[in-house]
């Protein structure tokens, strides 16, 4: 039998009002993702793909149309489980991060703030965290502004992680990286997949290559082509499909040595 999914969109719609006038973010979606599952978002901005995001965390309510978490609907405020249960990484590591705490403390309160055991439990959750991302022990001890974009960013997976969700929502987390380090992040992701499932938001064609099971295009709120992954990439059936495929800059893995992160 086939796992149950953790998440569902169900016929899902998001309309901001502003000023007497009406934009439509997101529009009659519908999407799961099952254990074990990548499923990519993907569109250009604009197209209503972080919009998405934001209502499977909870940080967004839909106007229309429901989310069904871990079989349960869900709708105003979640409880402290259902928030643990499902976690975002942001686009910008620099901004999600307090730039006074070490990083070990941001990841320890941040536990903390979801009820994960004591003082001493919450430091050997950090620490195990740090190492699943492959941050050096040293390296939690450093401030933000110490670090490289691509520490920071797996500082923020690590920080995710710690409160042992059930599935990573990864907002574009290699957008702002340079391309020497998007493929150690991909990698990581990668690795992640095992014991998560995760929903990857993303623009770029070549990273739902390599890590999508399951596509979702979006297009000015809408999706206008899903399905298995390869499928869409090899046989694109709808114009803007192609035109994001014509698009797509040559695999951030191909730039950089497999391996070796600190």
């Amino acid at each position: 039998m086939a796992d149950a999914p953790l998440l569902q969109l169900v016929d899902v719609g998001k309309v901001y009002r502003a000023s007497g006038v009406e934009v439509v973010a997101a529009a009659n979606v519908d999407l799961s993702v099952v254990p074990g599952q990548v499923v990519a978002i993907v569109g250009e901005s604009g197209s209503g793909k972080s919009t998405l995001a934001r209502i499977m965390v909870g940080l967004e309510q839909p106007t229309t149309g429901s989310v069904v978490l871990d079989g349960q609907h869900v709708s105003g405020r979640r409880t402290r489980a259902q928030h643990r249960m499902i976690q975002i990484v942001f686009q910008d590591p620099r901004s999600s991060l307090n730039p006074k705490l070490t990083i070990r403390a941001s990841v320890e309160d941040f536990a903390a703030v979801h009820g994960r055991g004591n003082r001493a439990e919450r430091r050997r959750r950090a620490t195990e965290a740090l190492a699943r991302v492959h941050l050096l022990e040293s390296v939690g001890d450093r401030r933000p502004g110490e670090l490289s974009g691509g520490q920071l960013q797996r500082a923020c997976i690590a920080r995710a992680l710690v409160v042992e969700p059930k599935l990573l929502v990864a907002d574009e987390p290699t957008s702002s990286l340079d391309v020497s380090i998007q493929g150690q992040v991909l990698n990581l992701l990668d690795e992640l997949r095992v014991d998560l499932a995760i929903a990857l938001i993303t623009h770029d064609m070549a990273v739902v290559r390599y890590l999508a099971d399951q596509v979702h295009v979006m297009f000015a709120g809408v999706v206008v082509e899903q399905g298995v992954a390869d499928d869409v990439l090899d046989s694109p059936q709808h114009t803007y499909t192609r035109r994001l495929l014509a698009a797509r800059q040559p695999h951030p893995l191909a730039q950089v040595e497999p391996g070796g992160t600190t």
